[in-house]
């Protein structure tokens, strides 16, 4: 649609400029339920930092991974044209493995400086979807993740985009998911604010997500995301993320003081 603008003589890419304004308010949001949380606002910046080394690793090696045939298969091309190496490197990202990277390093930030981890997820978790639906609107702007072909009503048209193909009408499928991630969000942003534990919210986000993601799946019309017997990898990702986190939510479902902190239930 608009893959860039030019600002005070600077062009700008929409994407990337989605994502930081994403960053900037979840941070914003992180930083207000910390107070409930009893949790540092440095610890919060800190424990974002790692979690966006860890997105950003992450969602890049599991992208190899699933790529990694195609690669093998044009690895000499790849090793003498530098462009194309470059553009394998800064092209291309999976979610699942930037969240799952991401959350495992704000852990490990957690568990090295002895930060309460429990008050750490509930006050982190919530603003996840809240950072993806602006980047999803980064991808509608940039063309990426694009829709399946459709000329219903709300179909759109990009016309000089490097990713979707242009001039084919395509489901609206990036934004789409954008709205459902802000509402994601806004239940997981409540949640947090009553009070409900750590693990509420954690399992809440992976099922609501999942079940989500199985179905934007078959909305998307970009290939290149790896499929097997007939399923994409998110979608398989999403059935195992999908049975961990009921499991986790039934196991727990009769307690709420131990993946609570208690000081923040004695704050309320």
């Amino acid at each position: 649609m608009l893959p860039e603008v030019t600002i005070l003589g600077h062009t700008i890419a929409l994407y990337g400029l989605m994502i930081l304004i994403g960053v900037i308010i979840g941070t914003i949001v992180a930083l207000s339920l910390a107070r409930r949380m009893s949790i540092k606002n440095e610890d919060v910046i800190f424990a974002i930092i790692y979690g966006i080394i860890g997105f950003i690793v992450g969602g890049k090696l599991l992208y190899l991974i699933i790529e990694l045939p195609l690669i093998l298969q044009n690895i000499d091309r790849i090793i003498h044209d530098y462009q194309l190496l470059i553009s394998l490197l800064s092209g291309g990202f999976v979610f699942y493995g930037g969240f799952i990277a991401g959350f495992l390093l704000m852990l490990f930030y957690c568990r090295r400086y002895q930060v309460p981890t429990t008050g750490m997820i509930a006050t982190i978790i919530p603003i996840v979807p809240l950072v993806h639906a602006f980047g999803r609107i980064g991808c509608f702007f940039a063309g990426c993740c694009y829709g399946i072909p459709y000329e219903g009503w709300m179909h759109i048209v990009f016309h000089r985009s490097l990713v979707a193909p242009n001039e084919v009408s395509l489901f609206p499928v990036q934004l789409l998911e954008s709205a459902v991630n802000f509402g994601i969000f806004l239940f997981l942003y409540y949640s947090a604010r009553k009070a409900k534990s750590a693990t509420a919210i954690l399992t809440s986000y992976l099922i609501l997500y999942s079940i989500m993601r199985f179905i934007m799946e078959f909305l998307r019309g970009d290939s290149a995301r790896g499929f097997l017997l007939g399923l994409s990898v998110s979608q398989w990702i999403s059935i195992l993320l999908l049975i961990i986190a009921i499991f986790i939510k039934k196991r727990h479902s009769d307690s709420i003081s131990d993946v609570v902190d208690k000081d923040f239930l004695d704050k309320r």
